[in-house]
């Protein structure tokens, strides 16, 4: 990065500097077209009661008035609703704002972004640009390892519930080398970070903790941690890496890796922020016998950001995500089983299965971004095989009635082939050699399709209303409406 372009970027950022009609109305196509494909996004409400529907009715006169607002400086946020939900086990608290709040939000988001970019670390990966993400940083740790002189030495930390944890004033010191004090951007953002909002107890105002499911709190996370972040990149022989609260310290130098433990735990204390006991390991990859003192435990792999690195560099399937991708069968089976539990020859019945499963892959909605974006960093197929393997004896067990070695004698596995049995590792090729889509396109018809499926509403009809800010929205929304089924969308958090 030239000078120019750091000084440039930490140069006091004023309103009148930043702000752009035209940013608002990008932010608002974004906050339109989140429902596109599952209109029930749409009727979630926040503290004002009303849908996005009730926001579009407006049209552009609406967007008007927000800008005016805006260019003005009179634009005030208005509180959120806060929603606990339980995440597999997390329990969060998601702050959901009115939907012109939602478009101001990410407005503030994306100038940030954008201007910060390269003043934020080049080692933090999350809530960047479309150059940065976690593609990006996994395979930057897997070419780290690949290209390392072992013993490598490994320190792993997850900040404990980070987005509730960090502290109004560090923060707000912080963004006061960023953003000049007394103009209207830093006062937009202070009403963003001492948030005000509901829940079932009333009214309140945030006195520690950004708001977590709005789309500038992720800016706001990397603000927090970029001085942590350049303190521990400039540790010579220390490859370090940040994905949100996922911090990762690699250097084949045992006193630089102990180093960079000691600053990252100092500079946490002085953030007033602790990690989570459970994901702290601090490991040397090697063959070779540690000795018993050392503070290092002997490993030959590691676990971080849902993928298994190897000793010599490869990458596996961790346990989890092999269970999740079993899961992702289990459940299509059992919920089709009306169709192949009526089925009484077993050759039929294993065809019906193996078609089951191809859809699953071919044709499911997170399914398809779950097995290929894995499939994608996998460099080490013998868990892939091992699926393969258990594919097929689960296909068997479901024909036949349990795991038996026997089943194989009755159906060989060249038959369930031959009958178009997928394979994880041939997929795999596929993927690394391009000879398979983006999985976008399946999902974005499937979404569509469920989203559509039992309403009068039609997909070219919402598309028009979404995107053409039409007046008269065609799907309307009920009286009183509801959040469906648990699911909320935190714009660039999604």
């Amino acid at each position: 990065m030239s000078q120019r372009l750091r000084n440039e970027t930490i140069r006091p950022l004023r309103w009148r500097n930043v702000y752009r009609e035209a940013e608002l109305y990008k932010a608002a196509v974004r906050v339109y077209t989140k429902p596109l494909f599952l209109w029930r996004k749409a009727l979630n409400v926040s503290t004002d009661g009303k849908t996005l529907y009730d926001l579009a009715a407006r049209g552009l006169n609406g967007l008007a008035t927000i800008h005016d607002q805006l260019r003005t400086e009179r634009f005030i946020f208005r509180p959120c609703v806060g929603l606990k939900y339980n995440f597999n086990g997390k329990r969060r608290t998601l702050y959901i704002p009115p939907w012109e709040e939602r478009i101001v939000d990410l407005l503030i988001y994306r100038l940030l972004s954008r201007k910060l970019h390269y003043w934020f670390s080049a080692s933090s990966y999350a809530y960047r640009d479309h150059t940065y993400g976690l593609d990006r940083c996994q395979s930057r740790i897997a070419a780290v390892l690949r290209s390392a002189k072992f013993p490598m030495y490994v320190v792993t930390r997850d900040i404990s519930d980070y987005f509730a944890s960090i502290n109004h004033e560090i923060l707000l010191r912080q963004l006061e080398k960023l953003v000049a004090p007394e103009d209207y951007l830093f006062q937009l953002i202070s009403e963003r970070i001492r948030f005000a909002y509901q829940d079932e107890t009333g009214s309140h105002r945030a006195t520690i903790g950004i708001p977590f499911g709005c789309a500038s709190a992720c800016v706001f996370a990397n603000v927090h941690l970029t001085e942590l972040d350049r303190e521990i990149e400039s540790i010579p022989a220390v490859h370090y890496f940040r994905y949100a609260d996922d911090i990762l310290v690699l250097s084949e130098d045992c006193s630089a890796a102990l180093l960079g433990k000691q600053k990252l735990q100092d500079g946490l204390s002085k953030l007033r922020l602790t990690t989570k006991a459970s994901h702290e390991s601090d490991f040397v990859l090697t063959t070779l016998q540690v000795p018993r003192d050392s503070t290092f435990q002997q490993a030959i792999s590691f676990r971080h950001l849902g993928l298994q690195f190897e000793h010599g560099g490869s990458v596996s399937l961790s346990r989890d995500k092999q269970r999740k991708i079993q899961n992702l069968f289990r459940f299509a089976f059992r919920r089709a089983r009306r169709r192949w539990q009526k089925i009484a020859d077993p050759h039929e019945r294993a065809r019906t299965l193996i078609a089951i499963a191809c859809q699953t892959i071919d044709k499911g909605v997170r399914n398809v971004a779950i097995l290929d974006y894995y499939l994608k960093h996998v460099t080490d197929t013998s868990r892939l095989r091992l699926l393969d393997r258990w594919l097929a004896e689960e296909i068997l067990s479901l024909v036949f009635g349990g795991h038996k070695k026997g089943n194989f004698a009755k159906i060989s596995y060249e038959q369930l082939r031959g009958y178009g049995l997928p394979s994880l590792v041939h997929r795999q090729r596929l993927i690394r050699h391009g000879k398979i889509d983006s999985p976008f396109f399946i999902w974005q018809q499937q979404k569509a399709d469920r989203a559509f499926k039992g309403t009068v509403a039609s997909r070219s009809r919402a598309a028009s209303t979404v995107t053409d800010f039409s007046p008269c929205p065609e799907a309307a929304a009920p009286e009183k409406p509801v959040r469906e089924g648990g699911r909320l969308y935190m714009g660039v958090m999604e």
